[in-house]
């Protein structure tokens, strides 16, 4: 794979201004007890909430921060293993800890890591699930600027990687279909793919620049050569990971603030792919991916009704049902249609107006995947919350529902 072209040249003043800009983003963003005191709160959900939604959504688990009183515990990100029955968080309080979504009262395992946590994610099985139990892995991002994996059952390091110049990993994804590539993304600029199969010093074989601090990232779920990136910049782009180098080949232009999640919606034919992007804006957008090589994506739809300025508050789309969950400052849980731009359903998440929702996740997959759903949110505060949903029978959301399409 060929390294990417280098990035434009710039004089050394507006390479300051351009470092001095990404840095007053981030600001915004990185620090859990700068909470913004001017959200805006939902004074009337039934406003934001239609009351006859085609979804029921039931509150199952709140599982309280395992932390010391006083000690700070923001979730900073949540993932399901690929069964569904297990969780895995991070956060800044430096531990990995492993929940059974059967009985989550309490962590069934914890790693103690050295460096706060920004992204947690479980690498994709694919073999026979006895085995895969044993050696089930979760790799992390941390603020140190070092991806590493670990073996949840004897929590140790597996690999460690440390390519970023100590700039700190924001985002981290494993490629899927049985490819042995994961991508990380840092406040360096760049998002790198790699092989971890490869030694120490040789894993670092695809680089791709941005504009801006790589926030988010997500490879093609469906198995495809393509990864999503978005930055502070304000920009999202997709890559072929195949020929990384040759820039991106598709681009979603449109966002006010830096873009903090980037997320596929449910896999289609090409060239009929979408992508859902988050920013720093309080807007989710639903974009299309166009035939045509380099061409800009097409924006199909924005998301409001969240509020997301200063903190990451994290996205996650349900490819089976076609939802997206978002966190907000505001301390709710919002779930929109990817069919209608105003949320579908709203959760307060907690009373204390201090603790705002950092982190959520949808179960993928299943037997009845896009009848039944399971989500997770995590809080500011170190709470965990597990919700249960269901698709109601038609009949159960009458006839008169026409609200719900024009919300």
């Amino acid at each position: 794979m060929s390294n990417p072209s280098s990035p434009a040249t710039s004089t050394a003043g507006e390479q300051h201004d351009q470092d001095q800009a990404d840095e007053a983003a981030l600001q915004r963003l990185q620090a859990p007890d700068e909470h913004a005191a001017a959200g805006i709160i939902p004074s009337d959900e039934a406003k934001l909430s239609p009351p006859r939604c085609e979804w029921e959504f039931r509150l199952v688990a709140t599982v309280p921060s395992p932390a010391l009183a006083g000690a700070s515990d923001a979730i900073g990100s949540v993932d399901f293993d690929h069964t569904g029955r297990h969780l895995a968080t991070g956060g800044i309080a430096r531990k990995i800890r492993i929940y059974r979504v059967a009985e989550p009262s309490s962590p069934a395992g914890c790693i103690c890591v050295p460096a706060k946590l920004s992204s947690v994610r479980w690498r994709p099985g694919g073999g026979d699930a006895a085995v895969e139990a044993a050696v089930a892995h979760v790799g992390c991002g941390d603020y140190d600027g070092v991806v590493t994996e670990y073996d949840v059952e004897r929590g140790v390091p597996v690999w460690e990687r440390d390519e970023h110049e100590g700039r700190r990993v924001w985002a981290l994804d494993y490629a899927g279909g049985g490819a042995a590539m994961v991508a990380s993304g840092s406040d360096d600029r760049t998002a790198h793919v790699w092989d971890p199969r490869a030694p120490a010093g040789a894993a670092g074989w695809a680089t791709a620049r941005a504009g801006g601090a790589v926030l988010c990232l997500e490879f093609d779920p469906a198995g495809g050569p393509q990864l999503a990136v978005g930055s502070a910049d304000r920009r999202a782009v997709v890559y072929d990971v195949r020929a990384l180098g040759r820039g991106a080949v598709a681009s979603m232009n449109g966002h006010g603030r830096a873009v903090t999640y980037v997320r596929w919606a449910a896999p289609e034919p090409a060239p009929a792919r979408r992508v859902v992007t988050s920013a720093a804006d309080s807007t989710h957008r639903l974009w299309a991916l166009q035939a045509a090589a380099e061409a800009p994506a097409r924006e199909v739809r924005s998301y409001s009704g969240h509020v997301s300025g200063r903190s990451f508050v994290g996205m996650g789309v349900w490819r089976g049902a076609g939802l997206i969950a978002s966190g907000s400052e505001s301390g709710h849980v919002f779930v929109y249609d990817l069919r209608w731009s105003k949320p579908i359903w709203v959760h307060p998440f907690a009373a204390d107006a201090a603790t705002f929702v950092s982190a959520v996740a949808w179960r993928q997959g299943g037997d009845n995947d896009g009848e039944d759903g399971q989500l997770v949110a995590g809080g500011s505060d170190g709470v965990l919350k597990l919700f249960t949903c269901h698709r109601r029978l038609s009949s159960d959301v009458g006839d008169d529902d026409d609200d719900v399409a024009a919300c």
